[in-house]
């Protein structure tokens, strides 16, 4: 998915937050990130918006670190912590949801999009009570019921799964959707500090023990805060290539690899960005199970699209 003109207000918030971020109160430097920053965002205007909004993102980031000097090598790793170790506490209030149940498929998919509902930020206090109620409204949101249930064949069936985490936190409740998958799951997180993505160093904060997942842990190397295959290691290729089924979290994972073709993908998020709702046809905030490259995917009448191999093709019960 490529961006365009209504990318740019985000990607410049972006920007000022990292320039404020990497200067850590030098209001010369902190000029200077940013202005930098709009500079990009004006040659990427220049060139039509060639990429995906997260390489944008990343030409931000690589931007604020090489004029900071990287004074601050990972500009996120508190709110990386806090929103972690809020996850960890929801964790052990789950029962207190009425519509939680662990033993369901659908349950535990809920509360892993949940993560990404849940704008950790929002709860740096830790109120729980607050978070707890977010959480819980996930389990009241509207889902393709259809998708949901050939998503879980699918992954029933499939002999090896890649998965693509997106937020810390979020991947915390990811772990409880991927217990009875563990001996066909591959772990992929970002090979950079990206925003508040997950990278390795969390993987372990985040509940993850070193023989969680039989396929290990991969990563895309670059850093980009999703998945571009020209610029991504050869492990994560690989990792890739030979998965039957790829688990994508969050929506910028969805804007890098929405349109490739040579694997089925499940992408999972909450649809906030209007660009992103604009592209899949949804209203904001819903929940969203895509399944994309899935062939004879059934889903229910209610105007959804998946893709096949002929590209956007209706799908019928």
């Amino acid at each position: 998915m490529r961006a365009c003109l209504d990318c740019l207000p985000c990607l410049a918030r972006n920007a000022i937050d990292l320039a404020r971020k990497s200067a850590q109160g030098d209001a010369s430097l902190e000029a200077r990130i940013a202005a930098e920053g709009m500079r990009i965002l004006g040659r990427a205007a220049d060139e039509g918006y060639a990429l995906p909004p997260p390489c944008y993102a990343r030409q931000l980031i690589d931007n604020a670190l090489e004029m900071s000097e990287g004074r601050v090598p990972d500009p996120w790793a508190a709110e990386k912590r806090t929103s972690t170790e809020l996850a960890l506490k929801l964790m052990d209030c789950l029962e207190e949801i009425p519509d939680w149940d662990p033993d369901n498929f659908e349950s535990r998919l809920r509360l892993a999009i949940a993560g990404n509902i849940l704008d950790f930020s929002i709860y740096s206090d830790l109120d729980i009570a607050a978070a707890m109620k977010t959480v819980a409204g996930a389990f009241t949101k509207p889902v393709d019921t259809a998708s949901v249930d050939e998503l879980r064949r699918r992954m029933d069936a499939a002999k090896s799964i890649l998965w693509v985490f997106d937020n810390c936190g979020e991947a915390v409740f990811d772990r409880l959707l991927m217990e009875p998958y563990r001996k066909k799951i591959t772990l992929a997180v970002r090979g950079k500090p990206a925003f508040n993505d997950l990278t390795r160093v969390e993987l372990v904060e985040s509940g993850y023990t070193a023989d969680f997942a039989v396929g290990g842990v991969v990563s895309n190397n670059d850093g980009v805060p999703g998945v571009i295959d020209a610029t991504c290691g050869e492990e994560f290729r690989a990792a890739f290539s030979s998965a039957d089924l790829i688990i994508a979290k969050g929506q910028a994972n969805f804007e890098t690899m929405s349109e490739r073709m040579d694997k089925p993908i499940a992408f999972l998020f909450l649809a906030k960005c209007p660009v992103v709702c604009r592209t899949v046809g949804a209203e904001q905030h819903t929940i969203q199970v895509l399944l994309y490259n899935f062939p004879a995917q059934r889903c229910s009448k209610n105007g959804d699209y998946g893709r096949g191999a002929e590209g956007l093709t209706p799908l019928v019960e």
